[in-house]
């Protein structure tokens, strides 16, 4: 209840109690009129008193409600100041929570395609993961294989130290056995003895090289071919019989034979064999 509503609730309360006093006395009929009268003054004396109490308090009242007012209208005028600045406060963090949530919102654009790429990175990564993997089982195979290879090679590598070795032993054997024939043809041919199982290999083939002027022929075979000194062989050009000739000198892969048997005209690039078919 506010101050104005206690100062007439007061008022009322006693203009009440002077209503009913009042009423009292005009009930009470048996009293006389003089003692009506002064008891009337004396009511009067406490009215008066009573009504400048009331002029007092109403006085008291009215300068209190002025002061409460005042400090009621100082009081809205700091709280309406206090509402403007939390209006434009308010405001201001209206507009701060636009640009903060439209920030907000950006990045939570951002996070989304960070997430997308995280996921397609992760995805990649295991796609990665697997080729690595097979990478490196691929890898493990190849290094048994070159492992393997490398076992394989060190045996073909000792498989062929041994081939040389016997290569070696056979070439000396067979530069061995070729000087021994050589030199037995030669002591056979000095002694004028012929070997007639000293024969040219059947399918022994080559081609003239060169001619001289003393009717020596020289042929694209020799020692390497199984061709020994002594050996006959013929002579032919597309299918026609041109002589045959004596082998006299034999190197690896030349010989040197005189011609026995002229038949045409023999010249370079014309075939030799052992027999003609």
């Amino acid at each position: 209840m506010t101050l104005l509503g206690k100062i007439f609730t007061l008022l009322v309360l006693l203009l009440s109690l002077a209503f009913f006093i009042v009423s009292l006395i005009a009930n009470s009929s048996h009293i006389d009129h003089k003692k009506k009268v002064s008891a009337y003054q004396a009511q009067a004396k406490v009215l008066e008193t009573t009504v400048d109490q009331l002029k007092k308090a109403q006085e008291q009242l009215k300068t209190s409600l002025a002061q409460e007012q005042l400090s009621r209208k100082t009081a809205l005028a700091e709280l309406q100041t206090q509402l403007t600045t939390a209006r434009e406060q308010l405001a201001q963090a209206n507009t701060d929570l636009t640009g903060k949530a439209a920030t907000l919102t950006i990045q939570t654009q951002k996070l989304a395609e960070t997430i997308d790429r995280v996921a397609s990175l992760n995805k990649q990564n295991d796609t990665l993961k697997i080729e690595i993997d097979k990478i490196i089982t691929d890898r493990n195979d190849q290094r048994k294989r070159v492992i393997a290879l490398q076992d394989g090679l060190n045996t073909l590598k000792s498989v062929e130290s041994d081939l040389l070795a016997q290569q070696k032993q056979l070439q000396d054997e067979s530069t061995l056995n070729a000087a021994k024939a050589d030199t037995l043809g030669r002591a056979l041919e000095r002694a004028g003895i012929k070997d007639v199982d000293d024969v040219p290999p059947a399918d022994l083939k080559g081609v003239v090289l060169a001619i001289d002027g003393n009717q020596q022929v020289v042929i694209s075979v020799g020692r390497d071919d199984g061709l020994r000194v002594g050996h006959k062989l013929e002579v032919y050009r597309s299918g026609q019989y041109l002589g045959q000739i004596e082998i006299s000198t034999v190197k690896d892969d030349q010989a040197l034979g005189k011609i026995l048997i002229r038949k045409g005209f023999i010249q370079k690039d014309d075939k030799v064999a052992a027999k003609i078919n």
